[in-house]
């Protein structure tokens, strides 16, 4: 309860016993009143026992009782029109109190409502958070996996282009070498030409064919296709294998020449420093067995 509601209690219970009083004192003024026309009564059968001064001072007392309950009365009607006025305030006062409880109740209940919907959006927001880096995680890792197939995708490309141009060099060589070979590679088309290197035997052909032109100072330009063409095969050939079987020789410009190792070309010093390493030769991997020996110039 609020003070002014406290206050207003005291008011009206002060008012209460005022009021209480002024109807006390009404009785009290009334029961003289009775008294006197008692009296008045009695003063005719017996006015000679009472003598003037005595009739007179009745009558004053009379009219002063009545001009007292008068004045009670006009201040007990003021104060019970105060009472009720109060009393009307009160309840209003009692009215709003209670509209301010509701009021009140309400919020709390729409406090305790906001703060449950908060605690949902909360977690929401960290379920999202979560699914966010989730999928960001994934996408990093996607997009490392398409980086990877791009690049897979790539060497693919290149490694699939590259027998397409070696085949157009190829086709470009001088009739006579490509009639020298045309046992062993078929120009067909890309995929006959890809087969012609799938046997060990064809790669030593190829290898002992253009050995022979670089050898005898054949056209320079079509013994790099040939070169070229080989050591690519030659790759091939060894990476579809579960293990390689053969090896590169490891030869070097510098080295000291040795028949016992290595061919000379045409035009080149029986002994002495390798000068240049023409056609780099091949072994097994498994016995160490020299398949084809490596062309140098001393």
């Amino acid at each position: 309860m609020g003070i002014k509601e406290k206050n207003l209690e005291a008011l009206i219970l002060e008012l209460l016993d005022s009021s209480q009083e002024v109807q006390r004192k009404i009785r009290s003024i009334c029961s003289t009143s009775e008294k006197f026309r008692e009296n008045s009564q009695t003063v005719s059968p017996v006015r000679k026992k009472f003598d003037d001064s005595e009739t007179e001072r009745l009558k004053n007392q009379l009219r002063q009782s009545q001009a007292e309950y008068q004045q009670a009365s006009a201040k007990a009607q003021k104060y019970e029109s105060l009472y009720l006025q109060l009393q009307s305030e009160y309840n209003g006062l009692k009215s709003e109190n209670k509209n301010s409880e509701d009021k009140i109740s309400r919020l709390e209940s729409n406090l305790k409502k906001i703060k449950s919907e908060s605690e949902i959006t909360e977690k929401r927001f960290r379920d999202l958070k979560n699914d966010y880096l989730n999928i960001q995680e994934n996408q990093q890792n996607l997009s490392a996996s398409l980086a990877k197939a791009n690049d897979n995708i790539q060497k693919l490309k290149e490694r699939f282009d590259k027998p397409v141009i070696l085949l157009e060099k190829y086709k470009s060589l001088p009739a006579t070498i490509r009639t020298g070979l045309s046992d062993v590679v078929c120009d067909k088309n890309e995929i006959l030409f890809i087969a012609s290197f799938s046997a060990s035997e064809h790669l030593k052909a190829v290898w002992t064919y253009t050995k022979k032109l670089a050898g005898s100072n054949g056209d320079e330009s079509s013994i790099e296709v040939l070169k070229d063409i080989f050591d690519y095969f030659f790759e091939i050939f060894n990476s579809s294998l579960r293990q390689p079987m053969y090896v590169r020789d490891n030869v070097e410009v510098g080295y000291s020449f040795d028949d016992d190792k290595y061919d000379r070309c045409t035009g080149s010093a029986t002994s002495g420093k390798i000068s240049q390493v023409i056609m780099r030769g091949y072994k097994s991997v498994n016995t160490g067995a020299v398949i084809c020996r490596s062309l140098v110039r001393v």
